[in-house]
């Protein structure tokens, strides 16, 4: 085999996998999370980064096995995936989820070696268990961000409710139940749980900000850090409210000229990236003999791998590029 393919392989294979790593590195919301540490109330200990409150690891069962739970337990890793699936709504516990998760790792493991045992189709096999143990995980990531992008859409109407509620003179926890028996879910759902714990023993600003951990959304993190002010200095809370409201409101106008302006580069990239695999799905259709060495010979095997890589390269690229924050 020709060593300069080897070598142009193995350069692009570590282009690809820096790339990638970068691009999930990226900004995270570190700087936005150590402003609003500034905005805690007086005693309160902060939570480290990614550790949830100590309110929501309590009695928390992680199996349905107990000897599953309590190993399971021992990881630190075992609260965040816990969070995680509170945060999309997912009604699964860890066990069950980490069982999906391998599951999925080995039925993938085995599809390739069906077509015959060779030393490419096992590179092929681990290969695929790697995207079948990552699949649930990004189907999770994918319903969280949904969930969340709804209780955003919700979060305007349940200000104006307990804004107006807080004026007519309840309290703010009775204006959150008021708003709770009138919206839909998710966020109906969140906070009634919310209100659940706080009869239950829990204080009001425990409930609160463990209800922010389970949404994780920037713009009711902006509602708790408003009435954690509000609790430490003073004010009227109604106004503040509305405040808030009208800036959610305006954040959501720019999002959309933001998706209007983005629409035409976001289709130019879907066509750009559907042509190969068209191309490719055209050619084996009209002369499988001419495409058969893409998957005979070697050389077209690492030409094939190289270019599903690049092919992911360019989504996540685009991707990347088009995730503009407001």
């Amino acid at each position: 085999m020709d060593p300069l393919i080897v070598l142009v392989s193995v350069t692009v294979f570590f282009a690809v996998v820096s790339v990638l790593v970068g691009l999930k590195r990226g900004t995270s919301g570190e700087q936005i999370s150590s402003r609003l540490e500034q905005f805690r109330a007086e005693g309160e200990a902060p939570a480290a980064a990614g550790e949830p409150a100590t309110s929501l690891k309590q009695h928390r069962s992680y199996s349905g096995l107990p000897i599953l739970s309590t190993f399971l337990a021992q990881f630190k890793g075992s609260e965040t995936v816990a969070l995680h699936l509170d945060r999309a709504g997912v009604p699964l516990r860890v066990g069950e989820y980490y069982m999906i998760r391998w599951g999925m790792a080995v039925l993938f493991f085995f599809v390739p070696l069906i077509f015959g045992p060779s030393a490419f189709m096992l590179l092929i096999s681990l290969g695929m268990a790697a995207v079948g143990y990552m699949l649930p995980a990004m189907w999770l990531s994918g319903k969280r961000k949904k969930r969340t992008v709804r209780v955003n859409a919700q979060l305007v109407d349940m200000l104006g409710m307990v804004a107006n509620s807080i004026k007519s003179g309840y309290g703010l926890m009775q204006s959150f139940e008021f708003a709770a028996r009138q919206i839909d879910a998710p966020l109906a759902l969140e906070l009634r749980r919310m209100l659940r714990e706080a009869n239950l023993g829990l204080s009001a600003e425990d409930a609160l900000n463990a209800l922010g951990q389970r949404i994780d959304s920037k713009d009711l993190d902006m509602v708790l850090t408003a009435v954690n002010i509000q609790r430490a200095v003073g004010g009227n809370l109604a106004e503040i409210l509305d405040q808030v409201a009208f800036t959610m409101r305006e954040r959501e106008r720019v999002r959309g000229e933001i998706s209007t302006l983005t629409a035409q580069q976001k289709m130019t990239g879907i066509v750009i990236g559907g042509l190969p695999v068209f191309m490719f799905a055209i050619f084996m259709v009209m002369n499988p003999a001419y495409m058969s060495v893409l998957f005979n010979e070697l050389a077209g095997r690492i030409i094939l791998l190289t270019a599903v890589g690049l092919e992911f390269l360019g989504y996540f690229t685009l991707k990347r590029m088009m995730a503009i924050d407001v």
